[in-house]
Parts: C-alpha cells; sequence; structure tokens
C-alpha cells in the first residue's frame, strides 16, 4: 500500500470549547501515532507532489481559497497576536452574496465554530495536506491498488466556502472530484468519523455520480449538530446518492458494525 503523508507543523496551541479556554485536541500527537504504527507495519511514508490549485478550486469557492491563503497575514497586520478566533457570524438571515471588506467579519463569514484556530502555517498544512489526497487519487488512477493519506488538519467538516471542526480543504472531497475527473466513474466516499462529515456532505449533495455515506453520532445531540440527520437522502440529481447513518449515544459495537 501506497502512503502519502503531510507533517505539518500547524501546531495550535488552543481552542475555545464551551466558553472554555482548552488544549487544542488537533494537534501533531494524531499525527506522530499514526504514523509510528505505520512505519512499523514497515511502509514508507512518501510526500506528495505538488499539484495545481485548479483541483481545489473543482471542490472550493475562489473567494474561499483567496481567504485562506492571506488570513493569518491579513490577522497579524491587523495588530492581532496568536491564532485568530471567529467573534461574529452571519445568520440564515444574513446575506452571503456581500463579502465584507473587515477582516474580523471575513473570518465569521468563512468559519462556524470558536474550535478550529486559524495560526502560522495552518494554509500550508491544509495545502500540503490536499496535495496528499490528489497523490492518493493519482496512484489510483494510474493504476494502483490501494494508497493510504495521513495528513492533518482534516478535512470532511470544510464545505465549498466554510472551515470548522478543524477542517479547512476537504481532502476526501478533493480527492473523489480527482477521481470522477481522471475518468473514474464509480467513487464512494464512507466516512466513519464520530462526527458527520457536513462539508462533504454540502459539496456532493446534488450530484448522482458521488456516493457520500456517513456513520457518525446522532446530530441531534453530537456535533456539528445541524447535518446528519437520516432523512438527508440527497436533492436534485444527488437524491439518493447521499446516505446518512446516525447511532444514538451509547450505541454497541455491533450496531456500528451492522
Amino acid at each position: 500500500m501506497q502512503v502519502f503523508a503531510n507533517p505539518a507543523s500547524h501546531n495550535p496551541e488552543f481552542e475555545f470549547f464551551c466558553g472554555n479556554r482548552v488544549p487544542c485536541f488537533e494537534n501533531t500527537r494524531r499525527f506522530d501515532f499514526v504514523a509510528e504504527a505505520l512505519r512499523g507495519a514497515g511502509l514508507r511514508l512518501e510526500l506528495p507532489a505538488e499539484f495545481p490549485d485548479a483541483a481545489l478550486l473543482a471542490v472550493h469557492s475562489a473567494r474561499y481559497l483567496d481567504f485562506l491563503r492571506s488570513a493569518w497575514r491579513e490577522w497579524q497586520a491587523s495588530g492581532n497576536e496568536g491564532d485568530a478566533f471567529h467573534c461574529v457570524w452571519p445568520t440564515h438571515a444574513m446575506r452571503r452574496d456581500q463579502l465584507p471588506e473587515n477582516f474580523a467579519a471575513r473570518l465569521g463569514f468563512f468559519g462556524f465554530d470558536t474550535g478550529s484556530p486559524l495560526g502560522p502555517g495552518c494554509w500550508q498544512a491544509a495545502r500540503r495536506g490536499a496535495d496528499c489526497a490528489l497523490a492518493g487519487a493519482h496512484h489510483l488512477i494510474g493504476g494502483g491498488a490501494s494508497a493510504f493519506v495521513l495528513t492533518r488538519p482534516p478535512g470532511h467538516h470544510a464545505g465549498i466556502e466554510h472551515f470548522g471542526g478543524y477542517c479547512f480543504l476537504n481532502n476526501a472531497a478533493i480527492a473523489a472530484q480527482a477521481l470522477r475527473d481522471g475518468g473514474v466513474s464509480r467513487v464512494a466516499i464512507l466516512d466513519v468519523d464520530f462526527h458527520h462529515g457536513n462539508g462533504t456532505q454540502e459539496i456532493f449533495y446534488a450530484r448522482g455520480d458521488v456516493f457520500f455515506a456517513s456513520i457518525h453520532g446522532d446530530p441531534s445531540t453530537e456535533y456539528p449538530f445541524y447535518l446528519g440527520h437520516a432523512d438527508e437522502r440527497g436533492s436534485g440529481a444527488g437524491l439518493g446518492s447521499n446516505l446518512n447513518l446516525p447511532l444514538p449515544a451509547g450505541a454497541p459495537t455491533a450496531d456500528w458494525v451492522a
């Protein structure tokens, strides 16, 4: 099995959880733990080649990518120190066709929680993570039997133009789109993270060419709360290509396996 890895230096110090400042759960130890297991199994971690931005634009909006590229520089230029956090968010009744010039407003425009600190190296880490996903997809297109992508920050909460849940670029969606563009007719994403992959669902919800299935904690009690219910089956051409399997708290392993 071919392994593509992104040993990013992106390492936020803290996040806010339920109003409390806590150590950031998404840190370098997550990468190190898996990398050690892979090396112990005799697998070699390969750094990916760099891919053009066109592959990202097939999944994310141009204005969102422009924001992520410059966000840390703008945050510093505004006289701030440390990682960038939100202070305002638009509600459903507010406009999204007008992108604010104010940086704090744009930070809330594109982000949806206080658990995703945006700091130095964040964009570079996310961008190299996307390269890992693309390398894995192209390895399969070229005839490879399988690929394992080890990268952080993660991706499945990132949507067409929003970040949250530690996710900035949606690696799974970028890989799936690359497979489709590479001529693969049947592509499916199976998301087994405890939390629903709301960003991935949004990206493919109205499309029938990529099947998305997610097994996760019931969104009525678990993050990200606002998507992931069983009645979300896709729309338009994507109707029937979205499968959510929410499990109640305390569900035993046997239920998850079934």
